[in-house]
């Protein structure tokens, strides 16, 4: 097996510099709304580690980018997500996403057979869900279950999808301290990512928040990534990082604007490179029977995620 290359000279890169002195650091994909898009894009061969506390919506935040991708940009997507539940589970989470209707029988709104059935010929050719069942998986065992679902299925991969990071076996175990052995484990992340031109989301949770009480309304503050277990490690090894915090109603903005009850702000914090994103908030709102986020447009009415041609 070779060695990997450390040392590069300018001139073994020409070809690279050259398309990049003419073409210049171009965005990342379309991300599926107008305001989100300001901050953040999508960009091949890199990361973004979204964060936030218990029943925030990061899970559904990571949903909503992925299907976004893959129905705008034909992304296809390996995804890790035991917290969701079993592959059965998963696929019927990113059929009620991708319907914008509750999959299962619902009295309120039910798909068409129609409809389900266009739905589930997308998310079968989108979507691949990695499964490890009651073993524990690794970062390496991780990213050569995607290597094989491109060698099976004789399609590349564009994105990656780990949902929580808490499921991927770190060397904790073995003596190594918390923070160093999370280092260790997003190193590769980022190293895969960019080898294998891969988009990888992992979700985290934060650390234990107490709940404050003002007027009588529970909340949390909204965290920084120093509230997330190994801060400083994801900080510096993270290039996009994005907070979810859903806004606690029955209280105030800074400016005394009521809250709505499905309010969510969507926190750009690390953003590398800098064509890619901007750090700033973006006000967005989560709808539970459509199982998606929208936004509102200038005239003041819903916008759900749209094609980059109709913005």
């Amino acid at each position: 097996m070779g060695i990997s290359k450390l040392v590069y000279t300018a001139n073994e890169v020409k070809g690279s510099l050259t398309s990049l002195r003419k073409d210049g650091v171009k965005k990342g994909q379309w991300t599926g709304f107008d305001s989100l898009f300001d901050k953040y894009s999508m960009k091949k061969g890199s990361t973004t580690y979204i964060y936030a506390g218990a029943h925030q919506g990061k899970s559904q935040f990571g949903f909503e980018l992925m299907m976004n991708l893959s129905e705008y940009s034909g992304w296809k997507w390996a995804v890790y997500s035991p917290e969701t539940g079993s592959p059965t589970e998963v696929f019927a989470e990113l059929l009620w996403v991708y319907l914008r209707k509750p999959f299962l029988v619902n009295d309120t709104m039910t798909a068409t057979d129609e409809e389900t059935d266009k739905a589930f010929e997308f998310i079968n050719k989108h979507f691949y869900i990695v499964d490890s069942g009651l073993q524990d998986l690794s970062i390496e065992g991780f990213y050569t279950a995607v290597e094989e679902i491109e060698q099976d299925y004789f399609i590349e991969i564009d994105g990656c999808f780990i949902d929580p990071f808490t499921e991927i076996r770190t060397d904790v175990s073995q003596g190594v301290r918390d923070d160093i052995a999370i280092g260790q484990v997003l190193t590769k992340v980022r190293k895969h990512s960019s080898d294998k031109n891969y988009h990888t989301i992992v979700t985290v949770h934060t650390k234990h928040q107490q709940a404050k009480y003002k007027n009588g309304v529970a909340y949390v503050d909204k965290p920084t990534m120093n509230d997330i277990a190994g801060g400083m490690q994801w900080s510096r090894k993270g290039m996009m990082i994005i907070n979810v915090w859903r806004c606690p109603f029955g209280l105030e903005d800074g400016n005394g604007v009521p809250y709505e009850p499905n309010q969510v702000e969507i926190t750009v914090v690390k953003a590398k490179p800098k064509i890619v994103g901007k750090l700033g908030k973006v006000t967005m709102y989560f709808d539970k029977l459509t199982n998606r986020y929208y936004e509102y447009d200038k005239k003041g009415k819903k916008q759900f995620a749209y094609p980059q041609s109709n913005s």
